[in-house]
């Protein structure tokens, strides 16, 4: 594809090259070279893509400042247009509401007759509905009299019968206390027998314990101690083990070192007599 830009023609040359060389690549960005020539292919590429950046501002520039300038002056002509057209269409709709207002003028009386009648009758039936609601609401206070009168009396019925009711109910409750406060100190002195028999038990299982626990640190103490006993003589084995194969090691990195040496040739024979007599045992 080729643009129809012109100054835009040389990025776009560059660009089929740039494709070829970098699409679909994949750098081995933990190594230094693959890092490296992953930076190398990032400036490439940025190095064009900026300086396209900057020709499309430039050739963009010119464009920008000729669209402001047709707006601003649109504008401003406008203005000037609305300032003369506005006063005339003021006039015109003046008269047109007058117009209108004379139009419908008779309407408007005929609508006020009408609303002004439905007024009255409107209030001659609210006059009534008023006068109803007020024999009604007599009627309600007498009935709500004579059922205050009823429900008072029903009240002071139920209130003696709640007294009697509840005057049977509290002896009843203090004999049943009487009786539970018999029960309970029956229990709790029950209570406090067998409180007392478990005391004595657990003091008797705590001195059985106490010796118990006592018999067991003697015994774990006797065995610590020959444990310890036991790994300061592994570990004295070892260490003995360890210098001896140092000493041989010693000896034969002497051996391999300094045995072509004429002066240490007594201390390399004594060195063979003793492997010698190593390996016989």
């Amino acid at each position: 594809m080729t643009t129809e830009i012109i100054e835009y023609s040389q990025t776009e040359a560059a660009l089929s090259g740039l494709r070829t060389k970098y699409e679909a690549v994949l750098y081995d960005c933990t190594t230094v070279s693959g890092m490296r020539a992953a930076i190398q292919g990032r400036a490439e590429i940025r190095t064009l893509r900026v300086a396209l950046e900057k020709t499309r501002r430039l050739i963009k520039e010119p464009a920008l400042r000729r669209a402001q300038s047709i707006d601003s002056e649109a504008r401003r002509i406008s203005a000037e247009l609305e300032g003369l057209e506005y006063p005339i269409d003021a006039q015109i709709k003046k008269e047109e509401q007058r117009r209108e207002w004379e139009r419908t003028r008779a309407e408007r009386e005929a609508k006020e007759k009408a609303d002004a009648e439905e007024r009255e009758r409107k209030e001659a039936e609210e006059r009534k509905i008023a006068e109803e609601r007020a024999e009604i609401e007599r009627q309600r206070k007498a009935l709500e009299e004579a059922e205050r009168e009823a429900r008072m009396k029903r009240e002071a019925e139920e209130r003696e019968h709640r007294r009697r009711m509840e005057e049977a109910e509290r002896e009843a409750r203090m004999k049943r206390e009487t009786e539970e406060r018999e029960i309970r100190a029956q229990r709790e002195a029950a209570e406090a027998e067998r409180r007392k028999a478990e005391e004595a038990a657990r003091l008797l299982r705590e001195e059985q314990e106490a010796k118990a626990r006592a018999e067991r640190y003697v015994e774990e103490e006797r065995l610590r101690k020959q444990r310890e006993q036991q790994a300061m003589v592994e570990r004295e084995k070892q260490r003995r083990a360890a210098e001896h194969m140092d000493g041989e090691a010693m000896l034969k990195t002497f051996r391999a070192r300094f045995g072509h040496r004429e002066e240490f040739s007594t201390v390399i024979s004594a060195i063979n007599e003793y492997f010698s007599r190593d390996a016989k045992k």
